[in-house]
């Protein structure tokens, strides 16, 4: 079993190194250290999308004093949004060539079969198209993150 100091050490040693994901069983113990933020982002998504579900929603928050408020979350609505999905595996990239100007930007009017961006799995660049026309309204990737099969990638609406 690792004990703290270790694992520290270990987490400094992922973080200067190339690595993108690192995982580890040993004696029953699992340890998966990722430096992509897609557990991040897949949670954010999940919460986002239960607040949106209903109209308002009570939470409480308790501070050192007891003291419980109710705040409201109000429903974002996100009516006519149709999302892009990665077709593949591989890397994200937003623009043709690192540093260049990406293929698109929130705002951007996108119509049927306009680039959005290149996802490159086994040193192949392939771009990915819109299936729709319509407007981008957000962008759900950053540049060098590792996507899998039917990750989001762009809201059009």
């Amino acid at each position: 079993m690792l004990n703290y100091e270790q694992i520290q050490e270990l987490i400094k040693s992922i973080d200067s190194s190339s690595l993108r994901v690192f995982e580890l069983e040993l004696q029953g113990t699992k340890l998966r250290i990722s430096k992509n933020n897609e557990g991040f982002y897949d949670k954010a998504n999940e919460i986002k999308e239960e607040i949106e579900a209903s109209e308002n929603i009570p939470v409480v928050i308790n501070n050192k004093n007891e003291i419980k408020e109710d705040i409201k979350i109000e429903r974002k609505k996100e009516e006519n949004l149709k999302v892009i999905k990665s077709p593949l595996v591989g890397t994200y990239y937003s623009s043709p060539a690192p540093g260049g100007k990406p293929y698109v930007e929130v705002g951007t009017k996108v119509k049927k079969g306009d680039v959005l961006c290149i996802v490159e799995a086994m040193k192949i660049m392939n771009e990915i198209t819109s299936d729709y026309d319509g407007e981008i309204v957000e962008i759900l990737r950053r540049d060098e993150d590792i996507i899998e099969y039917g990750m989001e990638l762009f809201k059009i609406r």
